[in-house]
């Protein structure tokens, strides 16, 4: 494999139609993608792909992501470099089916395409239209069938919901609850990075010797850091991946704004896991 550059954005959080801009921006969150793309047209080195982990529309309907797929065709189209898409929990599946696709609705959007010399898995970690991420079996046994085939071939993940691990221990109540599950299957291949977004801040780490690097949101940031309350203000993050023809990855950060004023503070009840049973018809 060669060196292969992707840019991986989250958490868009793009306004429905008629509606105020989520969580009291102050900014709008189309001209925050605007500097995003703008940063990127600056590159030295054009990026081979470029992903957006979810939260796409912040509970749209259909009509929504007809323009979203607008926006993200221009932008595909000047930089000359193929974006993709996965789901978050604020997206809305059948009106992301109905206005992106442009097809009927299916339960769950993942897919593989292999790019670089890389397989790479998006996959669909929401579950309802609940705020905490879950990978339901069948699209697990599709990810070990795939693994198992080529466990030598290097694989990256891209999905919503980050891992769990104690460095997020405030937010278990909030990322993908059976991570134990997804470390089982990864075990089946060669799975070189997992990167994800929905919290809201940049945050790197291992899990079973896997990178995992979670990108903060090109809308708005979320400070977690007192448990119980945290505190929202406008920002514009993304992060650059770079995988190098030895199986090296690099992550660097970019911030390209940040609003200093708090404009909104979101209580937190508890911080543990949610109870499991919640997601007893997808677990088998």
């Amino acid at each position: 494999m060669t060196d292969t550059t992707i840019i991986h954005i989250s958490d868009t959080h793009f306004t429905p139609a008629g509606q105020p801009d989520a969580f009291n921006q102050q900014v709008n969150p189309f001209y925050k993608f605007d500097l995003v793309f703008s940063d990127i047209a600056k590159m030295a080195t054009k990026p081979d792909f470029i992903v957006i982990t979810g939260d796409l529309v912040h509970e749209g309907q259909a009509g929504d992501y007809v323009r979203l797929k607008a926006l993200i065709d221009e932008e595909s189209d000047q930089l000359k470099v193929p974006i993709f898409v996965v789901l978050g929990n604020h997206d809305r599946t059948a009106a992301f089916y109905d206005g992106f696709l442009d097809r009927p609705p299916d339960s769950k959007y993942y897919y593989k395409l292999t790019l670089g010399g890389l397989d790479n898995y998006f996959l669909d970690t929401t579950f309802e239209d609940l705020e905490p991420g879950y990978l339901d079996a069948k699209q697990l046994d599709w990810l070990w069938t795939q693994l198992e085939a080529h466990p030598r071939q290097p694989a990256l993940i891209f999905m919503h919901h980050p891992m769990a691990t104690a460095a997020l221990s405030q937010m278990h109540f909030s990322v993908l609850q059976n991570s134990t599950d997804l470390l089982n299957v990864c075990k089946a291949g060669n799975v070189k990075g997992i990167f994800a977004g929905h919290i809201h801040f940049s945050a790197t780490y291992t899990t079973a010797g896997i990178l995992n690097a979670v990108a903060d949101s090109s809308a708005y940031h979320i400070d977690c850091r007192d448990p119980y309350h945290h505190y929202v203000n406008d920002a514009v993050g993304y992060n650059i991946i770079r995988v190098t023809d030895d199986q090296g990855i690099e992550v660097e950060s970019r911030r390209l704004y940040w609003g200093q004023e708090i404009i909104k503070e979101l209580l937190i009840d508890q911080t543990d896991f949610v109870d499991p049973l919640i997601f007893k018809s997808q677990s088998s």
